[in-house]
């Protein structure tokens, strides 16, 4: 489980590094060719992997259409994470994506959407909750 929670923290670590980077190279050549080269990359790398592993090909009419709006879903994440972090800082942009996760995380936790198994909301993560947002309100205001 530990090596899990690592891995979820380097994911962290490393979307805040890409959300700078991002940030940057989008100030640099505009938000929509800055969104392009960073898809076009992640594809380029992710067929390479895929080459070396020998990965075969799945039988894409098997598979629920809904499944491939992730696809489109990060080219969304991208380019917000572009625009926001560079009108409202790293800092705050992440905070407030973290705490939009969270909430529609939990949703989908509490009432099983997506067939997931429920795992009902407990007071602590009331309590969580409650603390992340005074959080983000006091990077807001100072």
């Amino acid at each position: 489980m530990n090596k899990y929670r690592n891995l979820a923290v380097l994911n962290g670590i490393l979307l805040a590094i890409m959300i700078f980077l991002n940030g940057v190279l989008s100030e640099k050549i505009g938000l929509y060719i800055s969104t392009l080269i960073y898809h076009v990359l992640g594809l380029l790398l992710i067929l390479l992997v895929s080459i070396v592993r020998k990965n075969k090909l799945p039988k894409f009419n098997k598979i629920p259409i809904i499944l491939f709006l992730p696809g489109i879903l990060s080219v969304l994440v991208i380019f917000l994470n572009n625009l926001s972090s560079s009108k409202i800082g790293i800092t705050l942009s992440a905070g407030m994506g973290l705490f939009g996760q969270l909430v529609i995380s939990t949703l989908i936790d509490h009432f099983g959407l997506f067939g997931v198994q429920v795992n009902k909301m407990r007071k602590e993560k009331i309590l969580s909750f409650s603390l992340i947002i005074t959080g983000l309100i006091f990077m807001i205001l100072l």
